[in-house]
């Protein structure tokens, strides 16, 4: 799970505590890197002074990919107002002000980690997969912006992520191969002999040797 920090000028200064942690994490300063970096996961620290301008510059980032998520830090309960007025879909909302902000943010994060659903956009609809859905994932053949999911009914589907992205965004997929993410999840069995995944619809993918010992590890 990537994550990214953006801090705005006007940082949160008079909380001590928040401020050494930040001091501690990658963090950008400017619009234009929130406007033009893709991450999966936004922490927002969210000021007076560029509330609009963030919130506006949020809510284009989600517009253009559903999957990113969004965790906002702020100070003032009155920022909430415009959360809503820019109806964005946020993950959680942390007041820096709290003794506890610091655990809401963890388990905030960690309830990413727990994320159950695949979201892409397909023909300007917001397509969701469930991860559980998913036996493994495939590069396109001709598309390296691209790769098939292949699903739980054996049916192929293709989403516009490569591996590299969904690999980064979804913690839960194993690499086994150059070209295959697999889903540990619905593994029956894996073959050392042919160097193949199955799973518990028959569908078979490959593993390579490399990689074979270390999935094995991980299934023990």
């Amino acid at each position: 799970m990537e994550v990214m920090y953006f801090v705005p000028t006007a940082s949160l200064d008079s909380n001590a505590k928040l401020k050494d942690y930040l001091a501690k994490v990658p963090c950008c300063d400017e619009l234009q890197t929130l406007e033009k970096t893709s991450a999966q996961v936004w922490i927002v620290v969210l000021t007076q002074k560029l509330c609009q301008q963030t919130l506006a510059t949020c809510k284009l980032r989600q517009q253009l990919d559903p999957s990113q998520k969004f965790i906002f830090l702020v100070d003032q309960k009155e920022l909430c107002f415009w959360m809503y007025r820019y109806q964005l879909q946020v993950t959680a909302v942390i007041f820096c002000y709290a003794k506890t902000w610091y655990q809401e943010l963890m388990a905030a994060l960690q309830e990413l980690e727990k994320a159950t659903e695949l979201c892409f956009k397909s023909r300007g609809k917001v397509i969701k997969v469930e991860l559980e859905q998913i036996c493994y994932v495939e590069s396109h053949c001709s598309n390296t912006h691209a790769a098939v999911l292949w699903l739980m009914d054996k049916r192929p589907l293709q989403v516009p992520k490569n591996l590299r992205i969904l690999e980064k965004e979804n913690p839960r997929f194993w690499r086994s191969h150059q070209s295959y993410l697999l889903n540990p999840g619905n593994v029956y069995m894996l073959d050392k002999l042919n160097a193949t995944a199955t799973f518990v619809n028959g569908l078979k993918c490959p593993i390579s040797r490399q990689k074979f010992k270390t999935l094995a590890e991980r299934f023990a």
